[in-house]
This record gives structure tokens, sequence and C-alpha cells, in this order.
């Protein structure tokens, strides 16, 4: 089955003749887009462009006067734009994609071939998405947490991926009907990925699993993008007791200090007691010395009076 677009006349007045001696390469990262935009500068009156794929050379599209058809290829439905200029954007890619791509042009004076060779690989890379909003998860070692992403509509490819450095650690084709596919040792099978909606589940977290989690989902229409940063914590004490441990000790030092603080002051009291007591004794000393001095006085007064 065909299906045909009605365009404006191509304007490819062109003048000599183009064989590409060598392919094009061409590398995009899966469920990203390509654009095969051949150079039809030096072709002059092109009757008919086919572009075809595979070492078979099986026709996915064409241009045939003012008609732009595309051929009822499973692996490309829906993922093919050709347009007026001969350039073809091959959406939402899939590893299956590999290949050689040629684009075959008849024109007046015979035919000349174009060639594109396009590698679709996972990228090691951290994947794009660094302005999607970040969703902060916390959840205690040993329960298990849902990444939600908003619903699929399609035969969307989700993937996922861990760690600053994105480490793909699942992922997804839903046009394929294959089973969700996992990568990653280190979670020792305690992903699982839900083929409906394209949540991640951790079944089991533990502390190690804390970091930064994104998800790229991309279908023929758009990609969009999930990031979330995930907390794993050791089990333990509510959050109200561990508040409790935190503040106790500070009371406790607090309290420590008043004691501290009245016990100093009550044996400066004491001292200032003491010290009040000793002066009035002084103090009774003195008036006893004085009056000892004052009879003393008087008895020599009156024993010098004797003597006359």
């Amino acid at each position: 089955m065909k299906s045909t677009y009605k365009i404006v006349p191509i304007l490819l007045i062109m003048c000599g003749v183009f064989d590409a001696e060598t392919d094009e390469v061409k590398s995009v990262m899966e469920g990203d887009s390509v654009t095969l935009n051949p150079d039809l500068t030096q072709i002059q009156g092109i009757v008919l462009l086919l572009w075809r794929f595979g070492d078979k050379g099986s026709t996915i599209a064409q241009i045939d006067g003012n008609d732009i058809l595309y051929e009822d290829y499973e692996a490309f439905r829906g993922r093919l734009q050709l347009n007026q200029t001969g350039s073809l954007n091959i959406t939402n890619v899939r590893t299956s994609h590999s290949g050689l791509y040629k684009a075959e042009i008849s024109h007046n004076t015979g035919t000349s071939y174009i060639k594109f060779r396009v590698t679709v690989y996972e990228s090691p890379s951290v994947i794009a998405g660094a302005e999607a909003e970040m969703k902060s998860v916390s959840v205690k070692e040993g329960e298990p947490v849902t990444l939600h992403v908003p619903q699929l509509q399609g035969d969307e490819l989700i993937v996922w991926r861990f760690g600053d450095e994105g480490k793909l650690i699942a992922k997804h084709d839903i046009e394929a009907k294959s089973s969700p596919l996992y990568y990653d040792e280190r979670f020792r099978d305690g992903l699982k990925l839900d083929h409906q909606t394209g949540s991640l589940i951790i079944t089991k977290t533990r502390t190690t699993d804390s970091g930064l989690y994104k998800a790229k989902i991309s279908s023929n229409k758009q990609t969009s993008y999930n990031r979330f940063t995930v907390t794993v914590s050791e089990p333990g004490l509510s959050p109200g007791v561990v508040a409790v441990i935190v503040v106790l000790p500070l009371l406790m030092t607090a309290a420590a200090g008043v004691l501290f603080y009245c016990r100093k002051n009550s044996e400066l009291n004491n001292q200032k007691l003491k010290i009040s007591e000793r002066q009035k004794e002084t103090s009774g000393i003195s008036e006893k010395l004085k009056q000892m001095s004052e009879i003393s006085t008087q008895l020599k007064q009156m024993s010098k009076l004797n003597l006359i």
C-alpha cells in the first residue's frame, strides 16, 4: 500500500551527473532522529528519486514527478518524512535501522547514486534532558520504590539510565513487542519496568541505589525526559525519635551547664558567708582589744596617782 502527498514541483534544475563513490557516515542514538540530505546541486533534469534501504536495496520512499510516495515497509511505518529537496528524515530510530541508505536519482542523462551508512547505537554518555523537572524520592532501605513517568501513548522506546555517568540499566521497545531488558548487575534482579506505563520499580532498595535516574521516552511524535533523585536511607527509628536523639544531647549539655553554674554560685555564696563570719569575729576581737587598751591606760593613770 502506498500513501501519496501532492507537492509543488520540485525545484531541481541541476546540471551534470554525480555518483557518490564513498558512503557518508551518520551515527545516531537509539530513539533520536536522523536526516539524510543528498547534495543534488550537480544533477540536472531529475525524473525520479528512490530511497532504498539495506543491502538488498528495498525501496522505502520516492519522489515521482509531483508525488511523494512511501512504501508500506513495517520497520519504517510512521517514521519517514521526505521533502521536495530529496532530504529524508527518519524519526525514533532503532538499532534495526542501522545499515546502508541509497538515494537513486534518475535524470535526463542517466542514473546517479548517493549513499549513506547509518549506525544506530546506545550511547554510554549521559542522555539529554537536563531541562526536565527533577523529582525527589526518599525511601527506607529494603522497601520498594516506583519512579513514575507520563502514561505511554503508543509504540514508544523507553530507556532508563542511572548515575551521573548515565549508565544504561533498563530498556523496553514496545514496538518490537519484546520483554524489557535489564543491563546492570548491581541491582541483582531488583528492577522491574512496567511495560504499560514505562515506570521503573526498584523492588528492594539498598543504600547503593541512591542517586540520579533518567528516563527517555521516544515515539514517532515526540521525545520526553524525566529525572529523579532517589535517596535510600538505612532502616532505623522514626524521624520523631531521631529528632529526640539529636536534640537530647544538646538539652543534657545545657542542663549540665546550668547545674555547674548553680554549684559554682552556691560555693561562692558559702565563701562569702564564711568571710562575713570571719569579719564579724575579727571585729569582735578588735573591740575587745580596744577595751583592754583602755583598761591598761586607766591602770597606768591610777598607778601614777598612787605614787604621788
